[in-house]
């Protein structure tokens, strides 16, 4: 028949290595029964020999099947149907009650099973539907859901439910939901470009919700943020029903005011968009809040304020680098300040030849008015006579103003016989150059660091200083340096180089002092930059050229020195948390050098909205004695607040705040609203169909049959058969026994 395969295209003997031998042992076989039966037969001359052969020969083919291993295959088609991924928005929103009456989220339930019966009633394959909540975790059959996850994150629970069935022929997505999402997108066109159509489910506007109410829908402001600098927040509002009126939009970090301005809502339904100018007076990680606020009579006040977080950044490091000639140095080290988010580079270069008059500075780079907005002035190589000498007296009177520093670097013309050794900044530097030659050595070396060296903040690299120094010992070689006569009796030595002495001394590479309320510095290499080509080279990180000139700006402008750290800092792993989740808050002590504050006690309170305090008992850290770690779980919605409190003595010594958001109920119930039109967009920009709930089985014709066939081959082992055995042990049992009983043994 048509589609049925032969028997012996089904049956296979696996034991069966060479047919021919087991049919030629068959046959054998099957002759010498016969021959034996037969004499048998004659002797006793009775007809039941016949049937004992019989019996005999049905065990050993028994048997002989068994050894043969017959394997009995069959194939058929799995049959994988189509997927609908269908998410159900189980957001706190999903819990208000529709204008119909049930809650949005039972109205979900009811479209969902509608929906579902629709296509299981519908012709052609089946569709199996996989359903998944707004986290986009699936949900098993049965698996009871409930309207209290507190953010909605739509663009997220679709992409995570297509990337759950990627391996499935999915053939679309439905999203049920009231539309509202709370993560600050605008729009939902990142899922624009989804595999599949997405359908969207949604709710029609309440007819009645006719009553006077202000929101803030969304706030846009810069994540980060430069101290004493203006920045711009823009906060959209939004006015539903009522008559026009008067609101006024506060900018608020806890109880301090920033910015507010007055704003006219007209009549009816109407948004806006307000730009306030924000001025931080502080650096930190803080969380602001956007409030608006109106006539009283509105429906709904949890809507009026939205919080946004601003990381608040410190003044930049302010350098000025002037490069009398195009080299390696010039380019690494300009590259390398242009990539510190914490230093603000003016970097200039001489590009004529120097002999010319024109390649001199009469210009007045470095005059008293552009030094005002500078913390370093680093010189690069350079003859003298390219600053005139006005510029020299007004560096030397700006870098006797405290945080101000000067550095320079090496250069066969900065530090040869027309360098600075004649002008007046020689008295500011912490070396005294070379009089003769040898001016310069090509020799490459690896830096040394000295006892001092090692101490300092400039080469440290990872705190351990047996580490840093094996570091730095193993760093990329420099090419040559240029050459002192010695440092001055003020410096502090901090690199030699390993081999060559000048005046019975190890060779000065860097070296430092302070002048007047200042820093200056000499690093009499030029070659630098091999710290970071090399490394790069070998396919490394540069690590240790980044961190050295971070840290040189830093500590050069006062920015690391101990002094100027706090004795106490409070800070929480994340600016933002979710309603329930730990919030990990952690204190450290910076003693001063020589100071102890291992007798003080450090306190640590948590505030929130409400104004409520709550304790948070600490832990100290067994590796570190000054740094605490505690844990506070938010209950509710909102900003908060951390104090810490160092105290000693009966006095306090120190306090610290820091802030975080938190996302609550608050959030998805802010707005009571649905947003039928983004449901509407995004089933558009992918090719899905928008229907109200009560329509959702609509969408069954929508739905593509998209079922998959994959091959299987079902495989049964006769041989493993009892029935094989059993009827081996039968047979020749029964054999046996008839001829016990009939005396033919």
């Amino acid at each position: 028949m048509t589609g049925i395969r032969p028997l012996f295209a089904l049956l296979r003997f696996e034991g069966v290595a060479h047919p021919w031998a087991w049919l030629i042992l068959l046959i054998a076989g099957a002759a010498f029964l016969a021959w034996t039966y037969h004499e048998i037969a004659q002797r006793a001359e009775r007809r039941l020999c016949l049937g004992l052969m019989v019996l005999r020969a049905a065990g050993l083919l028994a048997l002989v099947l068994a050894q043969a291993k017959p394997t009995w295959t069959h194939e058929s088609a799995l049959v994988d149907p189509g997927r609908l991924a269908v998410v159900v928005d189980n957001s706190a929103s999903m819990s208000l009650a529709d204008p119909s009456g049930p809650t949005r989220f039972t109205l979900a339930e009811r479209a969902v099973e509608r929906l579902r019966d629709a296509l299981d009633a519908g012709r052609g394959s089946p569709v199996a539907l996989d359903v998944f909540d707004i986290t986009g975790e699936p949900v098993a059959n049965g698996q009871a859901l409930k309207p209290v996850i507190e953010r909605t994150d739509l663009a997220r629970a679709v992409s995570e439910s297509i990337a759950r069935l990627r391996s499935r022929p999915l053939a679309g997505v439905v999203l049920v939901s009231d539309g509202m999402d709370n993560t600050g997108r605008p729009d939902l066109r990142e899922l624009a470009d989804a595999p599949v159509p997405i359908h969207a489910v949604g709710f029609k506007a309440d007819p009645n919700a006719s009553g006077l109410d202000l929101a803030v829908r969304n706030v846009r402001a810069p994540s980060r943020a430069m101290v004493h600098n203006q920045i711009k927040v823009d906060v959209t509002l939004a006015k539903t029903g009522g008559p026009a009126t008067e609101a006024e939009v506060v900018l608020t970090r806890g109880r301090d005011n920033f910015a507010s301005q007055k704003v006219s809502l007209g009549a009816g339904n109407s948004e806006q968009t307000v730009s306030l100018n924000l001025t931080p007076s502080q650096a930190g990680t803080f969380v602001f809040t956007a409030t608006v606020a109106g006539a009283s009579g509105e429906r709904l006040l949890a809507n009026n304020a939205a919080h946004f977080p601003l990381r608040v950044d410190s003044e930049p490091i302010r350098v000025l680098y002037l490069e009398g000639f195009l080299r390696f140095e010039y380019k690494f080290l300009k590259n390398r300040l242009e990539d510190d988010p914490d230093v603000s580079l003016v970097s200039v270069v001489r590009r004529a030849n120097p002999e010319q008059p024109d390649a001199r500075s009469d210009d007045g780079l470095i005059t008293p008015d552009r030094l005002k907005n500078i913390d370093i002035v680093i010189l690069g190589d350079m003859e003298a006579s390219y600053i005139g000498s006005p510029e020299y007296q007004a560096l030397l009177k700006w870098l006797d103003e405290k945080n101000h520093a000067l550095l320079v670097l090496g250069g066969y013309r900065s530090f040869g016989p027309d360098g600075f050794r004649t002008t007046p900044l020689a008295e500011a530097l912490p070396v005294v150059f070379a009089t003769a030659e040898p001016y310069q050595t090509e020799e490459p070396f690896v830096l040394q660091l000295t006892e001092e060296g090692r101490r300092h903040p400039l080469f440290e690299i990872t705190g351990d200083r047996v580490k840093d120094g094996a570091a730095w010992a193993a760093a990329p070689p420099l090419a040559g340096t240029c050459l002192v006569q010695e440092a001055k009796a003020g410096a502090d030595v901090l690199a030699v180089h390993p081999s060559l002495q000048v005046g019975g001394k190890p060779a000065v590479i860097v070296a430092v002092q302070r002048f007047g309320a200042g820093h200056t510095m000499v690093l009499a290499a030029d070659t630098t930059w091999r710290w970071s080509r090399m490394a790069r080279v070998l396919g490394r990180s540069d690590t240790l050229y980044a961190r050295f000139w971070s840290q040189t700006l830093r500590w050069l402008t006062g920015r690391s020195l101990d002094d100027q750290r706090p004795p106490l800092v409070v800070s929480t792993d994340r600016p933002d948390y979710d309603v329930g989740k730990a919030v990990s808050i952690k204190v450290t002590r910076q003693p001063k050098p020589g100071e102890d504050l291992a007798a003080t006690e450090i306190g640590l309170e948590v505030t929130g909205s409400s104004g409520r305090s709550v304790a948070v008992p600490l832990r100290s850290s067994s590796a570190d004695p000054n740094l605490f770690q505690g844990s506070f779980y938010p209950s509710v919605g909102g900003r908060y607040e951390v104090a810490a409190t160092l105290t000693g003595g009966g006095k306090t010594i120190a306090n610290q705040t820091a802030e975080f958001l938190v996302h609550g109920a608050d959030l998805e119930l802010a707005d009571p609203g649905t947003n039928r039109p983004a449901l509407q967009s995004l089933a558009a920009s992918t090719g899905g169909v928008y229907v109200d709930v009560e329509d959702a089985a609509e969408l069954a014709a929508k739905v593509p049959r998209k079922e998959r066939r994959v091959p299987r081959v079902e495989r049964a082992e006769l041989w493993h058969s009892p029935v094989l055995f059993f009827g081996f042990l039968g047979f020749i049992t029964a054999e046996w026994f008839l001829r016990r009983r009939n005396h033919l043994v």
